[in-house]
């Protein structure tokens, strides 16, 4: 079980979803999510399938140029997208994990967002439908 997180369904067209399971403090870090680098020619057959949803950018330079993407093995693979997030993710390619942090207070049982363009503030288009 995880300390801060907690997956639920949402909804048929949303899936499933982080949630709060108690008050968090802004700064917290809330979870460290280890990734598995993709290398490019597998990237290519996952590129059609439900996995290529749960895919991050990974540009450690380590590995460049033949892994470009990762996955996490991590309950926050559920934090959904949002515009508006209350948690921010930065890259620890020297880990090789990926850290979550509250942007914000964020209350029992308050979905937990984060914006999937890797910035706060950035509201380019997604390549989904955004809610």
């Amino acid at each position: 079980m995880h300390e801060y997180i907690e997956v639920k369904h949402i909804s048929e067209k949303k899936g499933r979803g982080a949630f709060a399971k108690k008050p968090i403090k802004n700064g917290t870090i809330i979870d460290i999510a280890y990734v598995v680098p993709i290398p490019n020619k597998d990237y290519k057959k996952i590129y059609k399938t439900i996995l290529y949803n749960y895919c991050y950018i990974w540009e450690d330079p380590e590995y460049m140029p033949a892994f470009r993407n990762a996955i996490t093995l991590s309950v926050s693979q559920f934090i959904n997208h949002s515009f508006e997030p209350n948690v921010k993710y930065l890259y620890d390619y020297e880990s090789k994990a990926i850290e979550f942090s509250a942007i914000k207070d964020i209350s029992k049982g308050e979905e937990i967002l984060v914006n999937y363009n890797a910035f706060v503030d950035d509201k380019s288009p997604m390549w989904f439908e955004v809610e």
